[in-house]
């Protein structure tokens, strides 16, 4: 669920990773906001936002801030790092529904009135996920 200005209600910080390493028992990986991967590739884009230890900024600063957007195979390869160093990470991403003749959306219709519709999967430039569960997704 989304808070002001489009963020997550809670959005994690420095501050805050202690707490969740003690957690670790629980999880490393902590899905703090956002969509499940459809399994059709050519469907959905998803956006990547992934804060640690080593983030570049500090909570809000990262998340959903376009300079550090992560495309889905730079965040699985951050994500498969940071799953065998065994270090706690928080994962947020968007999904944008593509440009695609053969997906089932209507370009047309009220729920993608004002969407940021992403190129189709033939005409995205970013690299293919090649193995793990995202693989096929760009």
């Amino acid at each position: 669920m989304l808070g002001r200005e489009g963020l997550p209600r809670w959005v994690v910080r420095f501050s805050d990773i202690e707490r969740y390493e003690q957690m670790s028992n629980v999880a490393l990986c902590w899905w703090m906001y956002g969509n499940n991967i459809h399994p059709v590739p050519a469907h959905y884009k998803y956006d990547w936002w992934i804060f640690w230890e080593g983030a570049p900024v500090d909570g809000e600063t990262l998340i959903f801030n376009e300079q550090y957007r992560m495309n889905t195979a730079e965040a699985s390869v951050l994500y498969v790092r940071l799953m065998s160093t065994k270090t706690t990470f928080f994962m947020y991403n968007r999904k944008r529904p593509r440009q695609d003749s053969a997906n089932p959306f209507d370009p047309r219709a009220e729920k993608w009135r004002g969407v940021d519709w992403a190129p189709s999967l033939a005409n995205d430039p970013d690299p293919v996920v090649t193995e793990g569960a995202w693989a096929g997704h760009r």
